[in-house]
């Protein structure tokens, strides 16, 4: 999501330079490849570029084809297939074992183009599909009355139940699902490279906690303070809540309010015995609780003791489960790490 963000900062800015711009994105992956379909870089005709589409080892020539797509105005599709291995190939010297397709674009009109379709669904707290047609370059946001679109529904409907991009046809259907959003009920100082590491990576973070009470070092890094006495909070499919108060009581509170909420994730910081006595303290108190959603201690097992260190286990975490992964080791899956 912070590619996304990058590159659209990058596009405005060269915009107003006078620049002209290409977006290159991989449509299509098969085998090895460091990046996977929906990576994209934008260029500009002097050579300036912000994002990637690999590891690095296919931007310097994305980069002259995409001036030479400016200079002509029309799409190009370049294929990089190094799965034979051939050391005269670009991108074997970096292990692109692969076969990659990638359209490159020049951004001609302010409408229909690549990066004005990524600002609209980055607004929006659902997934979104963006239809790219490879002959024209042109990108729409998927509704039922995009042109085409009931042509292409039932492939649609699978890269959505998937959440996985797919080249159909002669349209790329990209699968963008929204930010991650934290809401965190708390504000200590193990909550700064909490917030430092989420913005990073281009998710959102809310405190959840007294707004007079946030100090200024930790308010200049999240995106907004909730009044922790406010209980209706707008939590949708993509929110995670975070207990980091610090304190039993305020804990156990709070816990009790999110049980009405279907989130996926809500981590409790303290031992694990900490978790059962609020589960059983919850329990005799009527309380109906769904637990398969309720991670404590959260975090990886990586023996974090620092806050930033904690701080990586838990995003860690919170990302594998949004992924249905099981946080292990890669070497211990069996077949493509991105499948």
């Amino acid at each position: 999501m912070q590619e996304i963000k990058a590159i659209i900062s990058k596009y405005d800015e060269l915009k107003l330079s006078g620049q002209r711009l290409a977006l290159a994105i991989v449509v299509n992956v098969e085998q090895s490849s460091y990046r996977r379909s929906g990576a994209r870089m934008l260029i500009s005709e002097n050579g300036q570029w912000v994002g990637g589409i690999s590891g690095g080892c296919l931007e310097g020539d994305t980069l002259k084809k995409a001036q030479y797509s400016i200079h002509k105005g029309k799409p190009v599709k370049v294929t990089y297939d190094t799965r034979d291995g051939d050391p005269n190939e670009i991108g074997i010297g970096l292990g692109c074992n692969g076969l990659i397709d990638v359209l490159i674009t020049p951004i001609i009109n302010d409408v229909d183009n690549p990066v004005e379709s990524l600002r609209r669904v980055l607004q929006r707290r659902k997934p979104s599909i963006i239809i790219t047609d490879l002959e024209s370059g042109l990108s729409k946001d998927y509704t039922e009355d995009t042109v085409g679109a009931k042509l292409l529904k039932g492939s649609i409907e699978e890269v959505i139940t998937a959440r996985k991009s797919k080249l159909i046809n002669n349209s790329f259907v990209e699968f963008i699902p929204p930010a991650i959003s934290l809401y965190v009920y708390g504000k200590n100082y193990d909550v700064v490279p909490l917030a430092e590491i989420v913005k990073s990576i281009g998710w959102q973070i809310t405190l959840v906690t007294h707004p007079s009470k946030v100090n200024h070092t930790l308010r200049n890094r999240v995106d907004q303070v909730i009044d922790c006495r406010n209980t209706e909070i707008d939590f949708d499919d993509y929110s995670v809540a975070l207990l980091m108060s610090h304190d039993y009581k305020t804990d156990l509170d709070n816990l009790e309010r999110l049980q009405k909420h279907a989130l996926r994730y809500i981590g409790l910081l303290g031992p694990k015995k900490r978790k059962v006595k609020m589960l059983n303290d919850l329990k005799v108190n009527g309380v109906a609780l769904r637990t398969d959603n309720i991670y404590g201690p959260m975090g990886l097992d990586t023996g974090a003791t620092s806050p930033e260190e904690i701080a990586i286990s838990i995003i860690a975490e919170i990302r594998a489960c949004f992924e249905n992964r099981d946080g292990n080791h890669l070497r211990l899956r069996e077949g493509p790490i991105n499948d």
